[in-house]
């Protein structure tokens, strides 16, 4: 670490993932620093990567393992679905440009005898990505250029870094067109992606904007901090000259409601929601709900769609709140345990208001015991055990 300043570690680096491993016994290699960069040994594939630790994540160790060949921009994720951690590799296919194959392992900090070419195709854009806005520049098929995994509650999430193209001369004047898009998984390969809108996208309007282009997301995806999620990316701008290269890289921040990916929506008129059958294990219902000029009620169906005495809709607690954990309860049972286990739907009518999210959680504090991508303020591992004694 540099006394004089707050930087931790130099290195010539390409592409770096710093994990925390709350699965690791031994303290030194609590951190986890994935590194990639040029070995200038090694042609024509010069990029190779490699571990580092640290205890605190501000003292670092050298190379503890010899470095992999990989492309520039790969990275690398825990999944604790399945105990593995993932590696991203940058890698390209005739006729799909950059895309990502895949590697897994249980030993982050071994020795690993393969290399990019000798790994499985992964994912890739698709011509539903979006193009360059430039109509010069627009005929050319979006590419993969980075894909962030975390475990976020029960899925993977995955901050897409798609490649809309870029202005080749003069050579360093114009940033390259890149936007953050979400996906999601529930098994670690196969991905959805219903919405191709930029989550991160370019401000190619203002040619000072901090966010001009290349925009990319970070390892970790975002924090939990409270009610909030919060997502860093980096952003270039625009060189004002043109025949110099572009002379800022800046740090931006997303914030979004937590869960706040998606809604289902009710106006006036009155809407219902429907489950597929869920099992559970817990006793309370909690919601993620925006319904505070509005409501919500709820019933909980068996397997034919009957509604399961006493949890009727007309027993329902109406809810009018704007709450992220808000508990919904019936009249006369004190909680749910009484169906844990068996296949049941949940039923939610709305009027007026948006559901995000709900859960079935075994604390009264509405914990959902899911996992908070790279944690957040009061949370002491990879999952939320907190919840909020705060029942509203």
């Amino acid at each position: 670490r540099d006394a004089k300043t707050n930087i931790v570690l130099r290195h010539n680096r390409d592409s770096t993932t710093v994990c925390l491993d709350h699965n690791e016994t031994n303290p030194r290699h609590r951190f986890k620093m994935f590194v990639t960069e040029m070995v200038p040994d090694w042609t024509p594939d010069r990029y190779g990567l490699f571990v580092r630790t640290s205890p605190d994540g501000i003292h670092w160790s050298d190379r503890l393992t010899k470095p992999v060949r990989m492309g520039d921009r790969s990275t690398v994720h825990y999944d604790p679905f399945r105990a593995v951690w993932v590696f991203g590799i940058r890698h390209g296919h005739d006729g799909i440009g950059r895309d990502r194959c895949y590697r897994e392992t249980t030993e982050p900090l071994a020795d690993w005898e393969w290399d990019a070419d000798s790994s499985h195709f992964w994912v890739g854009a698709d011509p539903l990505d979006p193009h360059n806005p430039d109509p010069k520049l627009a005929a050319e098929n979006p590419q993969l250029y980075n894909l962030d995994c975390m475990a976020y509650e029960s899925i993977t999430l995955g901050q897409f870094c798609i490649w809309q193209s870029e202005h080749k001369e003069p050579f360093g004047a114009f940033p390259k067109r890149n936007e953050i898009l979400l996906g999601y998984s529930r098994d670690g390969f196969h991905w959805h992606r219903p919405d191709r809108r930029p989550f991160m996208g370019c401000n190619a309007v203002v040619q000072d904007a901090w966010n001009w282009g290349n925009v990319q997301s970070v390892g970790g995806g975002c924090l939990v901090v409270g009610d909030q999620l919060h997502f860093h990316c980096s952003g270039w701008t625009r060189s004002k000259d043109p025949d110099k290269p572009c002379p800022v890289l800046s740090t931006g921040l997303a914030i979004l409601r937590r869960d706040g990916f998606a809604s289902m929506d009710a106006g006036a008129v009155p809407g219902t929601l429907t489950t597929h059958p869920v099992r559970f294990s817990g006793r309370y219902l909690f919601l993620n709900v925006e319904g505070g000029e509005g409501e919500l009620r709820a019933e909980v169906l068996n397997e034919s769609g009957s509604a399961i005495a006493p949890f009727s809709l007309d027993n329902s607690d109406t809810i009018r709140a704007d709450s992220t954990r808000v508990q919904l309860n019936w009249s006369g049972p004190e909680d749910l345990s009484a169906l844990a286990g068996r296949p049941v739907r949940f039923r939610f009518h709305l009027q007026n208001a948006r559901l995000y999210a709900f859960w079935v959680s075994p604390d009264r504090s509405g914990a959902s015991h899911g996992f908070v991508a790279a944690g957040g303020p009061g949370f002491s591992g990879a999952v939320d055990n907190v919840g909020t004694g705060e029942m509203k």
